[in-house]
């Protein structure tokens, strides 16, 4: 048998991939934690992963390496590549871990190449060490119990054991789509997606997948806001339900999605008929 064997089957529209932004991991409220624990015990299968470009952004300041961006993505060489890992999977990885297990629940900590999870292939040949997925096989036996969650740093490796850094949104979308989760949630520091209308920002509470390229090409959606709703299209085309973009500081905000309450931006396929 491996890990990747026959298994009793999984509610897969019991999966919901929370993607936590390093933007917002240090900000977190242990009601968060408290509610991703609640969500488990529901009957929900949650698996997280996450970011930490802030903190790898740190680090390297503190050892003195020189980091560069191209088209929103860090410039990964290798000696960068030794902060990313150290970072994500030393630091960030394990901080969320030890944050489920002070509320009672129980986590595993791993990253994309552990197990071969997130097979993985150059993405653009200016970026260095910056991968895409090429494919997922996950260790379902992590959700056959539902009894621990699984955290999960954005790193993949190729077949010659080539590590790569790649986008934690494109590594969410990639793990959800793969297990056909009912939701995807993504984490951050700002409430939703904004629309700008006489100077004014108001968040959009509903969008479908046809409403979103407007607002790339007419600038509203900008920066890291562009691999988030791209994730979004992907999923909801290869048939997930729902993607969120929530405020992770919001009180219960996770207890709000579970009983379809608005939270963040809630984007579908087709428009929302009121």
């Amino acid at each position: 048998m491996t890990i990747y064997g026959s298994m009793p089957p999984i509610d897969h529209k019991k999966i919901i991939v929370i993607k936590i932004g390093g933007s917002v991991l240090a900000d977190l409220p242990n009601r968060f934690y408290q509610d991703l624990l609640q969500m488990q015990k529901e009957g929900w299968l949650p698996i997280i992963v996450h970011g930490g470009g802030p903190s790898i952004t740190s680090m390297l300041n503190k050892l003195g390496v020189t980091s560069s961006f191209v088209k929103g993505l860090r410039v990964t060489d290798k000696e960068t590549l030794e902060v990313v890992q150290m970072v994500l999977n030393g630091k960030e990885n394990k901080e969320i871990v030890k944050k489920i297990h002070a509320v009672g629940g129980t986590a595993f900590g791993l990253s994309g190449i552990d197990g071969g999870m997130i097979e993985a292939m150059p993405l653009e040949p200016e970026l260095g060490y910056v991968g895409k997925v090429q494919n997922v096989r996950f260790p379902q036996f992590l959700l056959q119990t539902n009894m621990v969650i699984p955290v999960i740093s954005p790193l993949g490796m190729d077949n010659q054991g080539q590590i790569y850094n790649i986008n934690a949104d494109t590594v969410a979308q990639a793990i959800a789509t793969k297990l056909k989760a009912k939701k995807l949630v993504m984490v951050s520091d700002i409430p939703g997606i904004y629309q700008e209308m006489d100077g004014k920002k108001s968040i959009l509470s509903h969008l479908n997948i046809e409403e979103i390229k407007p607002l790339i090409e007419t600038n509203q959606l900008t920066g890291g806001m562009i691999p988030k709703v791209e994730a979004a299209i992907q999923c909801i085309n290869q048939g997930i339900d729902e993607v969120y973009i929530i405020d992770g500081k919001e009180e219960g905000i996770l207890f709000r999605i579970l009983q379809g309450q608005q939270a963040g931006t809630k984007i579908e396929k087709k428009a929302v008929v009121i």
